[in-house]
């Protein structure tokens, strides 16, 4: 497996991670949104180690727009954007 494939990889997972989160404190699951937060963390930790350190940055954004949601109450919007970003990474991995 390539770097970029890596990158790639985690990047997907690191926004399913982080729909699950937006997911949960929509519908108010306080625990579910902390164990989505933790599984999302390893993710970016994974992402960090993958040799793309932009992509690690876009991640550690990708948390911040999570928290800038949440605390705005948008995260429905948020969870629409989230989408059009990581439905190609996921598209481009589903064919390899």
């Amino acid at each position: 497996m390539t770097a970029a494939r890596d990158a790639k990889f985690y990047f997907a997972n690191l926004g399913v991670d982080v729909a699950r989160c937006a997911t949960a404190a929509i519908d108010g699951n306080m625990e579910r949104y902390a164990a989505s937060r933790a599984r999302a963390i390893i993710t970016l930790d994974h992402l960090h180690h993958s040799g793309r350190p932009e992509a690690y940055e876009e991640g550690l954004l990708l948390m911040r727009a999570l928290e800038y949601a949440r605390a705005d109450g948008r995260l429905e919007d948020f969870k629409k954007q989230l989408d059009a970003v990581i439905a190609p990474f996921a598209l481009t991995l589903s064919t390899v």
